[in-house]
């Protein structure tokens, strides 16, 4: 079976750190997002294929040669083609029941019984619900005996169907796929999933997490809930706090860890303070106390930072 994981976005909202590292490439505790989603797909999604767009030489180089466990299909997108035109652009590499993720989000959904549910119904397609207070940023849709009867794609406020929205994990059948034009920038939402609400569209609501990686501090979020049970118990030069990761060629000196670090390979630090925050490959530190922010790569500081993103292309706070 295959999954296609849509990872075709600019990442506009995390510059100025994805001017050099494609938002697909950015670790989640140390490992590249795009990866983990590919390594916790369940055993029978065999293949993984990639809709890719901005990034696509950084990608094809990363995963050549590269075995994690599923086969790696890189679909180009010459130019960007929306949810729905990057999904058709993969269609040839369709054998049937076909995942689909938003390359940016993370969940605690269970794929396994979302598929389940989709072969029991018969349906065309299952879209996995995500309860919110505020829906009317997302796809909304009414779900009525596990059958989706309207999508509303981004509704005006206190129109909205529901509270239950769109999570970007879908179970599509190939019909679903074969109804988008090809090589035309089409939205799978606002194009297409309107017009197969109350015939064969089916909601999969889960609890958990859900979380959208987009933002910095969303992706922060997303860091720290990727930990897991895999938290760093012990490194020389650290003292551990709560849950936090620590690579092993970081080379530390009288710092504080924790709570929610992760510190990158290649990273040197003395006399740091680390807390609620991501620290990428190569950073140099000296003597700061550091509270929420994403520091890197190859970047050097010796003061203290609160809620600020600091990559090699510049500075933002937030």
């Amino acid at each position: 079976m295959e999954a296609i994981i849509l990872v075709g976005g600019f990442g506009t909202r995390l510059r100025p750190l994805t001017y050099t590292i494609p938002k697909p490439l950015l670790p989640l505790a140390n490992i590249p997002m795009v990866e983990r989603m590919i390594t916790n797909l369940p055993k029978k999604f065999d293949t993984a294929i990639l809709a890719v767009n901005y990034g696509l030489d950084e990608m094809k180089e990363y995963f050549v040669g590269k075995n994690i466990g599923k086969k790696i299909i890189i679909v180009p997108e010459e130019k960007p083609l929306g949810t729905g035109g990057a999904m058709r652009n993969c269609f040839e590499h369709i054998t049937g029941t076909t995942a689909v993720f938003n390359g940016d989000v993370i969940s605690s959904i269970n794929l396994e019984k979302m598929l389940q549910q989709h072969i029991e119904t018969k349906a065309k397609g299952t879209l996995a619900l995500w309860e919110v207070d505020d829906p009317n940023r997302f796809g909304v849709v009414e779900l009525k005996n596990g059958e989706i009867l309207q999508f509303q794609e981004k509704p005006e406020k206190g129109t909205e169907l529901s509270n239950l929205i769109n999570a970007g994990t879908y179970l599509l059948e190939p019909e679903i796929l074969e109804m988008i034009p090809q090589n035309k920038k089409i939205s799978i939402e606002r194009d297409i999933y309107p017009k197969v609400a109350g015939n064969g569209l089916h909601g999969f609501p889960f609890e958990g997490y859900f979380i959208d990686s987009g933002t910095p501090l969303s992706y922060l979020e997303a860091n720290f809930k990727s930990i897991g049970k895999n938290g760093t118990a012990s490194h020389i030069g650290a003292n551990m706090r709560g849950n936090s990761i620590v690579h092993e060629s970081a080379e530390l000196q009288d710092c504080i860890i924790g709570p929610n670090a992760i510190i990158g390979p290649n990273v040197k630090m003395e006399k740091c303070v680390i807390r609620n925050s991501v620290i990428l490959d190569g950073v140099n530190g000296y003597g700061g106390i550091v509270e929420k922010c994403i520091i890197g790569p190859n970047i050097s500081f010796k003061q203290n930072l609160d809620r600020t993103l600091i990559s090699p292309e510049g500075t933002i706070v937030f």
